[in-house]
């Protein structure tokens, strides 16, 4: 099932602006007439005005159509899981720009493609993204569709996205009270009792509070995967940042953070235990369908190529 939808509706209205080149057109066809009475110049058929301006009515119309952006969206019957959500929450400080050289991947490179991965293994299960620092921002909320997920995770996670929100000169950007907010924001659907946050971060964080017992242990289960490798450094423009210092105790900071907030702590080689730990939170369950819309196909440009046509004609009558 499918059809056509526009995206920008109240842009259509520039249609009307096809009554500026037609007025004008008219008026130059008068000044013209009068023109050839007065040096007795034969008239030419009326009919010859009615190409142009429908060219004017038609190149309008279909650069007002673009301008609604029209996409064809389609309908699927998708299954998913009613019972259970996660949340991808993916460190952006800028300690996570380090990587083993320069050009080599980045923490956060490795943090997507393991992502990526991971997220595979549960096509069952809604997952949503967010990026943290020392606040957190959802960028999509959760869902099972894998080609939303890829390019959001591509597009819209990069370092400093959300930025701290304070200048950090010697503390540490990152904060996992980061976290806090966003199992209390209700970012999960009401009903799931089965609730995961994997959290990709290289450890590198200001110290955690026991507090986050009381919140977290209660209404999650976190996954700490630690994103790190020994000697990595922040390259800028193939220098290595005289100013980072990477933090060999950061596993273990994770470990005890783990233990504080009930979760587990892994290294980013252990994707199998994480996916076994992820399965053992959101278990199996009956799924549900329901039908998802999706956009498949901007009909924009081809609507702006059609409108080389009577764009064409008008420069060829203007030079005939």
């Amino acid at each position: 099932m499918g059809g056509m939808t526009f995206l920008t509706p109240l842009d259509a209205l520039f249609a009307l602006a096809v009554a500026l080149p037609v007025v004008a057109l008219l008026a130059t066809e008068r000044t013209s007439d009068r023109v050839r009475r007065v040096l007795s110049l034969p008239h030419p058929r009326k009919r010859t005005i009615v190409p142009v301006a429908v060219a004017l009515v038609l190149l309008t119309s279909l650069v007002a159509v673009a301008a609604a952006q029209p996409v064809v969206v389609r309908e699927r019957l998708v299954n998913e899981r009613a019972d259970a959500q996660a949340f991808f929450v993916i460190d952006t400080s800028l300690s996570m720009r380090a990587s083993a050289g320069p050009g080599r991947p980045t923490r956060l490179a490795r943090a997507k493609q393991l992502a990526l991965r991971l997220r595979a293994t549960l096509p069952d299960v809604p997952i949503g993204i967010a990026s943290m620092t020392d606040r957190t921002l959802p960028n999509l909320m959760p869902t099972t569709d894998p080609t939303l997920f890829a390019r959001t995770l591509a597009q819209s996670v990069a370092v400093d996205r959300p930025p701290p929100s304070q200048a950090y000169h010697l503390k540490r950007a990152t904060s996992f009270a980061a976290l806090v907010p966003l199992v209390e924001a209700n970012v999960f659907a009401p009903g799931v009792n089965r609730r995961l946050l994997v959290v990709f971060t290289d450890g590198e964080a200001s110290q955690s509070s026991p507090y986050l017992n009381v919140t977290l242990h209660r209404r999650v289960t976190t996954l700490l995967v630690h994103v790190w490798r020994d000697g990595e450094q922040i390259y800028h423009d193939g220098h290595a940042d005289p100013h980072y210092v990477s933090d060999p105790e950061s596993m273990h900071a994770l470990q005890q953070l783990a233990s504080i907030i009930g979760g587990h702590a892994y290294s980013d080689n252990q994707s199998a235990a994480i996916t076994r730990a992820m399965r053992a939170t959101v278990g199996f369950g009956g799924t549900r369908a329901h039908i998802d819309a999706y956009a498949r196909l901007a009909l924009a440009p081809w609507f702006i190529l059609a409108g080389a046509v009577p764009l064409a004609f008008l420069l060829w009558r203007r030079n005939a």
